[in-house]
């Protein structure tokens, strides 16, 4: 186990990352970018929120100088897409406190929104009713709360009807959402959604401000046209010239997805280098102890030639021997990979999935440091002189 400690650690790491940001990666492509931004879906924003790269000191300055959304460009976006198949808009603040009675949950996301978000983003409700027009048109002080909350807050309880305090606003829970779980779900079972008319008045620091405009197609090529209606629009609405940058951004998932490729090609460029450290160290570990093992069985190696082996015979014994021992290296390097990735998964939000691939690539890895660092001394072994090696004490 000493003489592996080096493969085994290798592999190990090799096998664990690969496994969380494989994992990673299938739950950023199948679930996240659309949770986030949905299916067929754009979101107007002040600034681009998705990063491909690195931005420059004039490009920071420049998205700083952008105009804050407000409701006039609601109504601009919403005269833009008139038929539109889902339309909200909405606003939030984190890092916030809730409490009931002597129960409390920090570090909540609040979101001010119009009626239609539920609806947009596809959260639906286990107990009691989401948001209506109504709420929004008379600024009524209640809110729909993540399941989260709902645990901390009433563990002996029913929420419906209970109010809550946010802040210095009191709230009366007409709602509790299904069970997110997950990464992204971690985030809205810690939520609490007010209409944004009731946010304006009693939690924003800017009353007209709105944070995000998010429209939804029934078809891709639908999305598409209405992102055009929507930016020609804008750019009218803000006199902007032709040739001139847009002064606000328009967010869809291939944004989100971009990104996360970026930072996975990083990722998985970064891996070999880290890896073949402790590889290197491991075959290391390995050809020394077989030099030593050359060095105590020299008398069977004459016995051996002795009796007709040639050198191409005790050349492929000591690399099988050293190929073995670096692959049973990869082997439990595999096997304690996965279960640290599995024990991620089970202890954390990130999720993890263990491709194929990277047990193929792991197996090779310890076949090709097995020979490597077993090629001199299989060298060593096979030019000994059959006469000296038996007079060897």
């Amino acid at each position: 186990m000493f003489t592996l400690i080096g493969v085994i650690i290798g592999i190990t790491f090799l096998i664990a990352v690969i496994t969380v940001v494989e994992g990673m990666n299938r739950y950023v492509q199948d679930d996240f970018a659309g949770a986030i931004f949905g299916v067929n879906t754009f979101t107007v924003v002040r600034r681009n929120q998705v990063q491909t790269g690195s931005e420059s000191q004039e490009q920071r300055r420049r998205q700083a100088r952008n105009p804050y959304l407000t409701m006039h460009d609601v109504e601009v976006v919403r005269q833009a897409v008139p038929n539109a198949w889902r339309f909200a808009y909405s606003v939030d603040r984190g890092f916030r406190q809730v409490s009931y009675d002597e129960h409390s949950r920090k570090n909540i996301r609040v979101i001010g929104a119009s009626d239609g978000y539920e609806t947009l983003q596809g959260w639906d409700i286990a107990e009691g009713r989401g948001l209506t027009t109504l709420d929004e048109r008379r600024s009524l002080k209640v809110a729909v709360i993540g399941a989260d909350i709902a645990e901390r807050l009433f563990p002996e309880v029913g929420p419906i009807g209970k109010r809550i305090r946010l802040g210095s606003t009191r709230l009366e829970v007409v709602g509790v959402w299904e069970r997110q779980g997950g990464l992204l779900g971690a985030i809205r079972d810690a939520s609490v959604l007010v209409p944004i008319s009731t946010f304006r008045e009693t939690m924003a620091w800017q009353r007209d401000r709105i944070g995000e405009i998010t429209v939804k197609a029934r078809t891709t090529e639908e999305m598409q046209a209405s992102m055009m209606e929507v930016e020609a629009a804008l750019r009218r609405d803000r006199l902007l010239r032709p040739g001139e940058e847009n002064n606000f951004w328009l967010q869809t998932s291939s944004d989100l997805l971009s990104t996360w490729e970026t930072i996975n090609r990083i990722l998985f460029a970064a891996i070999p280098g880290l890896v073949s450290v402790s590889l290197v160290v491991g075959g290391i570990v390995i050809m020394n102890i077989m030099l030593l093992s050359v060095a105590g069985r020299i008398r069977e190696i004459g016995v051996r030639k002795a009796l007709g082996a040639t050198r191409r015979d005790i050349l492929f014994q000591f690399l099988a021997e050293s190929s073995t021992l670096s692959v049973a290296g990869a082997a439990i390097g595999i096997g304690l990979g996965i279960g640290l990735g599995k024990t991620v998964d089970a202890l954390t939000p990130l999720p993890a999935s263990v491709p194929m691939w990277s047990i193929v690539v792991s197996l090779v890895l310890g076949l090709v440091v097995g020979v490597g660092s077993g090629i001199y001394p299989a060298y060593r072994a096979a030019k000994q002189d059959p006469i000296v090696a038996l007079r060897y004490e």
